[in-house]
């Protein structure tokens, strides 16, 4: 008898069979979507299914660019968007967004490529990575017109290049008027490439700036 029961077991065993529904569900939970440039890297692409509205993303923490982007946050909504210093993130994190603000500070090219001074140096790398198509990318540099005429807001033209690099859609130019300066790497075709602010010389008009801004760009931003 209990030989009997021993194989009726084995046999019972025998035909358990994998569960189709969790095969299926464990075959659908990639959240990314790879893709391959030219040159054979693959990019991480989009996680379509959990997408935000809207993420603020700046360094260096501590300065004018981390009360900025704090401005920018309030004038928003608090409710509406996340905020992340690019200290405590992967580059990854901006793939959470279909729109984004980007905050930086006004540095030279030979310093983001040394990677000193300022984390938007080091996480450039990261950001390579990854690709932005279908996101729109709205971009703020805070410079220093005085000390520095002839590379005003210089890292937001270069935040610019890569953002267009991955495939995002650059959102908020704005004209030159009103700002005294000799050179810029941020100007295209008379246009600045994002919104230059002057916290160093000119902060009082920071506010009156973010204001006629935001009313601009807040409607180019595609809803999730």
């Amino acid at each position: 008898m209990d030989k009997i029961a021993g194989k009726n077991k084995t046999d019972q065993k025998a035909q358990v069979k994998p569960d189709p529904d969790k095969k299926n569900v464990k075959e659908h939970e990639e959240p990314l979507r790879l893709t391959a440039d030219l040159e054979g890297n693959y990019l991480l692409d989009e996680r379509t299914s959990e997408m935000k509205w809207l993420g603020i993303f700046y360094s260096p923490a501590g300065g004018s660019v981390h009360r900025v982007a704090k401005m920018l946050k309030k004038k928003i909504g608090a409710d509406k968007v996340d905020m992340f210093c690019v200290n405590d993130v992967h580059a990854d994190k901006l793939l959470d967004y279909k729109n984004l603000i980007l905050v930086c500070s006004s540095l030279g090219r030979s310093t983001w490529e040394r990677e000193q001074r300022d984390r938007w140096a080091k996480f450039f790398p990261s950001m390579r990575k990854i690709s932005l198509k279908d996101r729109f990318v709205a971009l703020v540099g805070l410079g220093d017109h005085i000390t520095y005429p002839s590379h005003f807001v210089d890292g937001m033209g270069y935040m610019a290049e890569l953002v267009t690099e991955l495939g995002g859609n650059l959102v908020g130019k704005t004209s030159t008027d009103g700002y005294v300066f000799q050179d810029s790497a941020a100007v295209t075709d008379n246009l600045f490439v994002g919104l230059p602010l002057d916290e160093d010389f000119e902060p009082e008009k920071t506010r009156e700036r973010l204001d006629k801004w935001l009313s601009m760009v807040l409607p180019e931003f595609e809803e999730v």
